[in-house]
């Protein structure tokens, strides 16, 4: 619920749970 699974990355650039890829 939030994780992306790209890594942290896509929270701490984008700030959102979608981040660079597909949220778990």
């Amino acid at each position: 619920t939030g994780i992306p699974v790209i890594g942290l990355i896509g929270i701490f650039f984008y700030g959102s749970y979608s981040g660079l890829g597909s949220s778990l």
